[in-house]
Formats: C-alpha cells, structure tokens, sequence
C-alpha cells in the first residue's frame, strides 16, 4: 500500500516513487568520482582537464575522462573544445549541474558532522569510513578550509 510522505515539505506521490527517485539519485552520486568531480567544478566552474586532475588526489587520467564523459552524458557537465592543436577542453557545470550544489552541500555538512576526519583510513574500510568517503570527505574538507590550491 502507498501513502504519501512528506520529506522536507516535499509531497511525493507514492513511495515507489521516492524509492526510484532515491535509487536513481544514488547511482549518480554514489560513484566514488562524480560527486568530487562536480564539487571541484562548484568551486571553479571552468575548468580545464588538466586543472581538475591535479585538484582531485589520486584520480587516474583514465577515471577522470569516463567519469566526465558519464557527467557529460547525464547533461551534469559541458565539455567546451577550446583549441584543436593541442587540443585543449573546458568543463563547467550545466544548469542540472548547478542544481547539485546544494545537495553536494548537504552531503559535506552531514560527512563532516558525522565521518571521522581524525585518522588516516584503516585498511579495512568501516561502513562510515569507505575508499569512497574517504576520498570525497578529503576533497571535499580541503575545499571547505579555503585551501589555497582550490
């Protein structure tokens, strides 16, 4: 049996309707990478490949490039061609990109609230303290500490 449910003052019809939603919502920003990649360009929105790869620890050339094509795809993120020889490419936000900004806001607030920053990570990942998090919650703090290299 459905029933509505309210989340935030959000009315949202029945709960396979919010189950989808989360479910979608979930394989967008439960990839290691695209929740970093597009917090990176909410702090500078022009962006070139090279600049992203240096900003983001431990990225592979390889992960950056499908996971900005899977953004891409997602019309998350624009890809601006900006010379051919040598080729050089822009990344900003689109306007769906933008509308991530506060849920990536949402996401830093409750990890740095909730995750422990205190400890380098454990070789065997917790539940709270996954490759993932860990990897996001670092981007994420430097950036929030007005680190001088963002």
């Amino acid at each position: 049996m459905a029933t509505n449910c309210s989340t935030h003052g959000r009315q949202y019809a029945t709960d396979c309707t919010a189950q989808g939603t989360l479910i979608e919502m979930a394989s967008l920003i439960g990839h290691k990478w695209y929740p970093v990649i597009l917090h990176q360009l909410c702090v500078e929105d022009d962006r070139g490949f090279s600049d992203l790869h240096k900003a983001i620890d431990e990225i592979s050339n390889k992960m950056l490039s499908d996971s900005l094509s899977a953004l891409e795809d997602q019309n998350l993120v624009g890809r601006e061609v900006v010379s051919d020889k040598p080729v050089r490419v822009r990344y900003t936000l689109t306007d769906e990109g933008h509308e991530l900004e506060a849920v990536l806001a949402a996401m830093l607030d409750w990890g740095q609230a909730n995750l422990d920053h205190g400890s380098e990570p454990q070789s065997t990942p917790t539940a709270a303290s996954t490759p993932e998090s860990v990897a996001a919650t670092a981007v994420f703090s430097a950036s929030q500490s007005g680190g001088a290299d963002q």
